[in-house]
C-alpha cells in the first residue's frame, strides 16, 4: 500500500470521529452575540409625543373677533401703505374691525389714563384714528395711531379746560367697538355696494346734552349715497 493511500485513509477515519463526537454531544454551542439596543424610530413617533408633553399644554388655537370669544390672537405687523387714507376697511388690519379697533384703544387709553384725562371724541378710519385727550390742568393732546399700533403724531400744548369735562369726555371702555361693525353690517342693508370697502371714517363722540355715545359713519366720495349714516338702535338711520 502506498504512502498516499494510508494518508487518505487516516484523513477518512479522523472525519468519522469527529463526526461521531459531534453527534453524541448534541451539536456545537455557539455562543451568544449580546443584544443590541433599539434604535428610535425615524418617523417621529415616541419623540414627538415627548415633545407635547414637554411644552405643558397644547398651542391655543386663534379665536375669531366676535364679543363671545373676544380678541383673536395677536397678528404679525402688517404692511402699511405709504398713504394711510388708502387702507379700505376690508383689509384685514383695517382699524374698523373690531378686535384690531379694541387693541389699538388698549394702546391710546393707557395715554389717557397716564394723564388722568379723558377722550374728546374719536375719528376711525381704516387706516388710523386721530384722538384728542383734554387733560385736567388746562392741556390737551393731539395723536394718532396706525394699524400697527404706532402712534404716529403726538403734540400736546396748553388749553383751557372746561369745568365737568370728565362729564362730557369718553374712555375705551365707553366706545361700543362691536356698534362699528353693526352700523356697517346695517348700512348694507340700504345702500347699494359694501359699507366696510367704501368707509371713510367712523366718530365716535359723546353727546354734549345728555352725554349719550353717539357712532357715526362717513362713507368715501364717489361712492353709492346716502353717505352719512348714524347707529340707532341696532339700525342705521341716514342723515344730511
Amino acid at each position: 500500500m502506498s504512502s498516499n493511500r494510508i494518508t487518505v485513509l487516516i484523513l477518512a477515519a479522523a472525519a468519522v470521529a469527529i463526526v461521531a463526537v459531534v453527534t453524541a454531544g448534541g451539536g456545537v454551542t455557539v455562543p451568544s452575540l449580546p443584544s443590541l439596543p433599539s434604535l428610535p424610530s425615524l418617523g417621529g413617533g415616541d419623540d414627538s409625543q415627548q415633545v407635547a408633553d414637554a411644552s405643558g399644554e397644547p398651542e391655543p388655537q386663534d379665536s375669531s373677533d366676535s364679543p363671545e370669544q373676544g380678541d383673536p390672537a395677536e397678528p404679525k405687523q402688517p404692511e402699511l401703505p405709504q398713504n394711510l387714507d388708502d387702507v379700505r376697511g376690508t383689509a384685514p388690519y383695517a382699524l374698523t374691525r373690531p378686535a384690531n379697533l379694541r387693541r389699538a384703544l388698549r394702546v391710546l387709553d393707557n395715554r389717557r389714563r397716564k394723564v388722568g384725562g379723558v377722550f374728546d371724541g374719536l375719528r376711525i378710519a381704516p387706516g388710523r384714528i386721530d384722538a384728542m385727550i383734554i387733560h385736567p390742568h388746562d392741556r390737551r393732546t393731539n395723536l394718532q395711531i396706525r394699524p400697527d399700533r404706532v402712534i404716529s403724531f403726538e403734540s400736546t400744548y396748553d388749553f383751557p379746560t372746561e369745568p365737568g369735562f370728565r362729564k362730557g369726555g369718553l374712555n375705551a371702555r365707553e366706545v361700543p367697538v362691536n356698534g362699528v361693525r353693526r352700523l356697517l353690517r346695517a348700512i348694507d342693508r340700504q345702500r347699494k355696494g359694501s359699507a366696510a370697502h367704501d368707509v371713510d371714517y367712523v366718530v365716535v363722540d359723546k353727546d354734549i346734552i345728555n352725554f349719550g355715545v353717539e357712532v357715526l359713519a362717513y362713507m368715501r366720495i364717489r361712492t353709492a349715497r346716502p353717505r352719512y349714516w348714524r347707529l340707532e338702535g341696532g339700525g342705521a338711520t341716514a342723515f344730511g
